[in-house]
């Protein structure tokens, strides 16, 4: 690979109005050791600064960051990003807007 060559992720994200619900497709620089909410916030910093997810710690321990990637229900912020990703709410019908979601009880619970 070359200096110009850089690798990359396809990113598929949901994006939830109160209305519709639609996947939103993303091309990232694919980086070693990056997690799932390090895509996200690339997204929202460099492509769509519209994109709405939640994070506080950064580090696994508030789970405000849970979401449903690939399929199975995780923290984005420990979770790495290897390769091409589906990000969706972490519960169907949980989504306020986009990533954002209303937080399960016994999270709710311990904030």
């Amino acid at each position: 690979m070359t200096k110009d060559e850089t690798q990359s992720i396809t990113v598929k994200v949901m994006r939830k109005t109160p209305k519709e619900k639609e996947f939103s497709t993303y091309e990232v620089p694919k980086v070693e050791g990056q997690s799932v909410l390090g895509v996200l916030k690339y997204i929202y910093d460099n492509i769509d600064p519209g994109l709405g997810f939640n994070y506080s710690c950064r580090i696994g321990l508030c789970s405000s960051c849970i979401s449903r990637v690939n399929g199975k229900v995780v923290l984005a912020c420990t979770t790495l990003a290897n390769d091409d990703l589906v990000i969706e709410p972490y519960k169907e019908g949980a989504a306020v807007r986009d990533l954002i979601t209303e937080l399960p009880p016994i999270i709710k619970s311990l904030i």
